[in-house]
């Protein structure tokens, strides 16, 4: 199966890496100025939080051994904590902390780029393989169940990602729950520059339904076994 296709495209090899909040104030405060109530999104939205309480729920018990032998192999191999917390916008840019699988260094993010690229020296040995298998993205199984995320939709960004992006976008993006994958992640993910990222999270904003997820899901299955992850 083909990925997902816009007509721009962009080849920036660039990905966020793990740091610390990066919100910017003034930013912030132009979205609350927006109305995103006014925002009009496909009525199969509203499906999505049954089904995604009910998968997360289920893959948290049958997933736990894997939880804890990541957690095992984490904590054998690098001193520090099992899951990195890092400061995310949520739905109507409601920030909370996203949970991942330390793959770097503990306190890496305060001695190098905010971004990792290929062959990162702050990337552990567990967490190439990690990062590498998206295994890294499974404890985001637990924001999913607290309802802070969705199992598919946009990414919940840092702040600074959408700095270019005007109100009005933003307020269109983030009037759905943010996923753990998306329409741009099954598109080529980092081969994509921000702005075609954002192309495809208001494409998915604006036909999203249960039934969308489901192909989004099984494409993102694809590229899961292939190893398709992050650097």
């Amino acid at each position: 199966m083909d990925d997902f296709k816009l007509s721009q495209t962009s080849t920036e090899n660039t990905n966020l890496s793990q740091g610390g909040p990066h919100f910017d104030p003034q930013l912030m405060k132009q979205h609350q100025d927006a109305d995103a109530s006014e925002t009009d999104v496909n009525s199969g939205y509203f499906l999505k939080r049954p089904f995604d309480l009910l998968l997360s729920s289920m893959a948290l018990v049958i997933l736990s051994p894997v939880f804890l032998l990541i957690a095992s192999m984490i904590k054998l191999t690098s001193p520090g904590p099992v899951f990195f917390r890092q400061e995310r916008l949520g739905v109507n840019e409601e920030p909370f902390l996203i949970l991942k699988f330390r793959s770097m260094r503990s306190g890496s993010e305060k001695t190098g780029s905010q971004f990792t690229r290929s062959n990162d020296s702050r990337i552990t040995p567990v967490g190439k393989l990690i990062r590498k298998t998206s295994l890294d993205e499974l404890p985001q199984l637990i924001n999913i169940f607290r309802g802070e995320m969705s199992l598919i939709g946009p990414r919940p960004y840092v702040g600074f990602e959408l700095k270019d992006a005007s109100p009005d976008i933003r307020a269109r993006r983030s009037s759905v729950r943010p996923g753990i994958s998306g329409l741009a992640q099954v598109s080529g993910r980092s081969a994509l520059s921000q702005a075609t990222v954002i192309e495809f999270d208001l494409n998915y904003v604006e036909q999203c339904s249960l039934w969308f997820d489901l192909k989004i899901v099984f494409r993102t299955l694809q590229k899961v076994i292939a190893c398709d992850g992050s650097n």
